[in-house]
C-alpha cells in the first residue's frame, strides 16, 4: 500500500512536468454514450481537451508516447500496456467502453484485489464543483485522445 501511495505521490509530482506547454483546446460537449458506441472514430475535439487531462493524470505511467514508458513506469511492479496498440489487439476497433471502464475504474470489481493503476474516476469526481470537467466528462476526453493516438 505504502509503494502503491508513493508511485501515485510520484506521478502527480512528476505531471507537473508533462503538462507545462499544454495545446489550447476548445472542448466540445461529451458524447452521449449510444453517439459514442456510434462512432467512427474519436472526437477530435474531445480527443484535444484530453490530451490535457493525459498529460496530466496519465502520463507519469504511460509515457507522453501511450508507450508504457512513462518516467515512473520502471519502478511499477508491472509495466503500463502500450496504449497505442488497443485497436490493434481488438481486430482494428478501439474498444472505447472497455477503456473508459478501465480509466474510471469506480465500475470494476475489486473482488480481486486492488486495481493495478489509480481509480481515476474517484479523484476526477473530487474536483466537482471545480471548472474542471466532470469524472465522466474527464474519461471520455481522455479516452477520445488514446483512440486518436492508435497505431495505424
Amino acid at each position: 500500500m505504502k509503494n502503491a501511495l508513493a508511485v501515485v505521490a510520484l506521478a502527480a509530482l512528476t505531471s507537473a512536468a508533462f503538462a507545462q506547454n499544454p495545446p489550447a483546446a476548445t472542448p466540445s460537449p461529451a458524447p452521449a454514450t449510444d453517439a459514442v458506441k456510434a462512432a467512427t472514430g474519436p472526437d477530435l475535439g474531445e480527443a484535444a481537451a484530453g490530451e490535457v487531462i493525459y498529460m496530466r493524470y496519465c502520463a507519469a505511467c504511460h509515457g507522453k508516447t501511450l508507450k508504457g514508458d512513462g518516467p515512473v513506469a520502471s519502478g511499477l511492479n508491472k509495466k503500463p500496456i502500450d496504449l497505442t496498440q488497443l485497436a490493434k489487439k481488438n481486430n482494428g476497433v478501439f474498444p472505447m467502453d472497455k477503456v473508459m471502464a478501465m480509466i474510471d475504474g469506480r465500475q470494476s470489481t475489486r473482488m480481486h484485489g486492488t486495481p493495478d493503476m489509480p481509480v481515476w474516476g474517484e479523484i476526477f469526481a473530487m474536483t466537482k464543483g471545480s471548472e474542471a470537467p466532470t469524472a465522466e466528462a474527464a474519461v471520455k476526453r481522455i479516452a477520445n485522445y488514446v483512440w486518436s493516438q492508435q497505431a495505424k
